[in-house]
């Protein structure tokens, strides 16, 4: 029988480590039958909790309504073309995402009231400007996207014009899905991240 080369603990057939003492055996025994390392690898457990998909959703809609409001407030007093006010908004959400969370300890106003942080895919270390502008930039190109196609409204519409409107609206969420399927992703994705927090490998997670 052969022996552990460093505390001399009788090996047993199969054995790639000692029982002892953990050091790798020496001995022939090791190659006869491959079995998992030993000691064992243990995962440390993620010391954070991630955010959840309807408390996300409560965070963009809060954002979105002061986003709105900070729309209005900036371009709507200035009667803009609709172009300039597409790339105005974007603009501004871009601007809105990336400050708040490259300068705000990760939080825009909607995510402070429900208690959630953007961080980096760890859990724990906090993103400077450049990833939050990262993080922004895909969002707010999905959400360009999503405001190509202008949505016209009539007040007393003729029946040409509800066909064209209908139209207008069926094309309006044809070019709103890619923004809608990045926010709905955090519904299945395992570590509930959107496509803009998978491109910028950061995860929102909960602070109390």
């Amino acid at each position: 029988m052969a022996n552990c080369p460093t505390c001399g603990t009788e090996e047993v057939p199969g054995q790639q480590f000692c029982s002892s003492c953990g050091s790798p055996t020496t001995s022939v025994y090791a190659r006869l039958a491959p079995l998992p390392r030993y000691p064992a690898e243990v995962l440390s457990p993620f010391d954070y909790t991630l955010a959840g998909f309807w408390r996300r959703f409560l965070g963009f809609f809060i954002d979105d309504i002061l986003l709105l409001i900070l729309g209005w407030v900036a371009l709507g007093a200035a009667h803009v073309t609709f172009a300039t006010d597409v790339i105005g908004v974007t603009a501004l959400a871009f601007l809105y995402n990336s400050l708040f969370i490259g300068f705000a300890n990760g939080q825009t106003p909607g995510m402070r009231i429900v208690s959630v942080r953007c961080v980096d895919r760890d859990g724990v270390t906090r993103l400077n400007y450049a990833r939050a502008a990262k993080r922004s930039i895909f969002y707010t190109a999905l959400l360009l996207i999503g405001s190509i196609h202008h949505l016209y409204r009539y007040v007393n519409p003729t029946t040409a014009q509800l066909n064209r409107e209908l139209h207008a609206e069926l094309i309006f969420f044809v070019f709103l899905i890619p923004h809608l399927i990045d926010l709905l992703w955090v519904a299945w994705d395992k570590r509930n991240q959107t496509l803009h927090d998978k491109f910028a490998q950061t995860v929102v997670v909960k602070t109390r």
